[in-house]
Formats: C-alpha cells, structure tokens, sequence
C-alpha cells in the first residue's frame, strides 16, 4: 500500500477523479471485504461525530478500512471548524484509507492574502501521509483525449474529430460535456461512433440556446407559447437535442440562482460557471423569477424525462418533452 493514507483529492475532472479512487480501491485488497469496509460521508449532511466514527472504526476481517468523504470544506461552518477538522485529520489511524473529494478546485477566497486554500495548505504541510491531487480538466488536445476516454467510459465510442468538434462547442466545462456525451451516445444509441456530424445535429451551444425561444417561454411560466415553440422545435430537430436545450439552459439558472443567493455578480457567475458574460447576465435576470427550491425541483422533472427517453419507456420522446412542458409551466 502506499504511503500516505489520506488523500485530498479536487478539481472539476470528476473521471479522472473517480479514476484515481478506483486505482486507490484496487490496492486495498480483496473488493469484497473491501466494500464492507467503506463508508461514503459528505460533509454538506454529515457531522464531525459521524466522521470521528467513520475514521476510527476498526476493519472487520480485513487490514484497511476505507472512508470517501465528498464536499470536505462544506463540514467546516465557521473558521473554529477548521481546527477541529484538523485535530480529526490528525488522529487517523493507519488502518485506515480516507480520500477526500472537492468537485472543484480549492481556491482561496484572496490569493493576496493567502495564495493557497486552508485545507490544500494544511494538506500540503501534513508530510508524506498526505497525498493531494489537483484533477482539473485537459485543455486543446487533451481535451479531446479526456471526451474520447470518457465516451468508453460510458460504453460507447466518438471519432477524433467528433470529439474536437465537442471541445470546440463546449469548452472545458465538465457537468455539460458529460451531459452531451451522454446524449450523443443515446443519440447513435451505441450502435457505432459518434461522428462530427452528430455532434452538429444534436449538441447546443451556450451561444445557439441564449435565445431559445422555447426555453424563454418556460421561464415566463406561459403553456400557449411553450407548447407552440416545442411543436416549431420539434419539427426542426429531434427530441434530444431539443431536450439538451432545456437542460443546458435550466442549469445556468439554477447556477445564477445559487450565484444570487450568494451575493454574487454577474461576473462571478461568469468566471465561475465559465459563461459567456452576455449569457451570464442574462441567466442572472431570468433567475430571478424563480426560487431555489423551484429550480431544484424543475430539476427533479428533468431527470424523470431523462430516465424516460433512455429507458424505452412506451411514452415516444416527442410525448415526453410535452409532459415536461406541462409540468414546467405549472411549478
């Protein structure tokens, strides 16, 4: 086993993330007892008790025991937190793994200040028990790379340059990639590559749904002039993309909600959500006329009408997207 028995791992690059804790896992032994062995926590709804008693548990019939602790700096309330953190950090048995997880890089709120975050710093500190990995993700060709691993991931296949043709679209945004890749693949329904073609057909750009007229009259709650757009999208193009749509443009504005909620500016969700500011200020306007809670729960629909267009349901994609369109424009 390696030396260090805590890692800290961060970054948006949720594959490559998920990736290093399998290979962790692969050297822990037998998965079997490994798997009775692990305890998954997250600090946005765990406590320091259930940490200290995740940590300090014995393995049962096996040398190691293995705790994934998710969103690690959403435990820490107040500054005094971190001390008590630290002190737990500090304690860990040898018998056990534990592997942190931020999905984004940890930033210090002032790199004047301080040019490292609290955690990574201490990290950093903490000698050779400690590993810390920053996973963000690749950018040019590399970026390719990371889309093309990540469609086998997902079982199926892109071409070169379809995969090009995805980073131009995209970006470096992982939560959309992953979204588009997914429904390319359902799109050629695993059946052969996804070619640059398909991606033109069925991806939307940040740029193309700004002023998505369907998406528009969601937002305004109006059903006449939502089911009208989707029956003009419809015919246009198929139900995926039309979906993605929605999808790509609800996320901005739970985004923007989220943003708002903060205190924070249009530039803020910009730089954060890697938008274009135009489209920022815009989600940020829109945003405003819905609460958190409304958008979570839009959300919550979006992933029925998911699970309904992949799973072969007998309910056809077109029907599903009208089921959508009633629901949204009742919440």
């Amino acid at each position: 086993m390696a030396e260090s028995n805590i890692y800290l791992l961060h970054g948006e690059d949720d594959y490559a993330i998920a990736s290093m804790v399998r290979e962790i896992q692969s050297g822990m032994g037998d998965p079997v007892l490994l798997d009775m062995n692990t305890t998954r926590l997250d600090g946005r709804s765990n406590t320091f008790d259930q940490l200290v008693q995740a940590v300090n548990s014995l393995p049962f019939l096996a040398a190691h025991r293995l705790v994934i602790f998710n969103h690690p700096t959403s435990i820490v309330r107040h500054v005094t937190h971190q001390k008590k953190l630290f002190d737990i950090l500090a304690k860990i048995p040898p018998s056990t793994m534990l592997i942190m997880v931020e999905d984004e890089p940890l930033l210090p709120k002032d790199k004047k200040k301080d040019p490292k975050h609290w955690l990574d710093k201490w990290a950093g500190e903490a000698g050779p028990a400690v590993t810390v990995k920053l996973l963000n993700l690749p950018v040019g060709p590399q970026l390719n790379q990371w889309i093309i691993a990540r469609a086998k991931e997902e079982g199926g296949q892109f071409t070169p340059p379809a995969a090009n043709a995805l980073a131009q679209a995209i970006g470096p945004d992982p939560r959309i990639l992953k979204t588009e890749i997914q429904k390319l693949l359902a799109y050629v329904n695993y059946a052969r590559p996804v070619d640059p073609e398909d991606v033109q057909h069925v991806t939307t750009t940040i740029q193309r749904v700004e002023s998505f007229a369907l998406v528009n009259a969601l937002r305004a709650r109006n059903l006449q002039l939502a089911q009208k757009a989707l029956y003009i999208e419809l015919a246009e193009r198929d139900p995926i993309p039309v979906f993605a749509s929605i999808v790509a443009q609800f996320r901005n504005l739970l985004l923007a909600r989220e943003n708002l909620d903060r205190g924070g500016t249009p530039e803020d969700l910009a730089r954060n959500a890697k938008l274009h500011p135009y489209v920022a200020r815009l989600s940020m306007d829109q945003a405003r006329t819905f609460t958190l809670n409304e958008l979570e729960t839009i959300y919550h629909h979006l992933i029925e009408v998911d699970e309904l267009m992949k799973g072969g349901s007998a309910i056809s994609p077109g029907a599903s997207l009208e089921l959508l369109v009633t629901q949204l424009t009742f919440q």
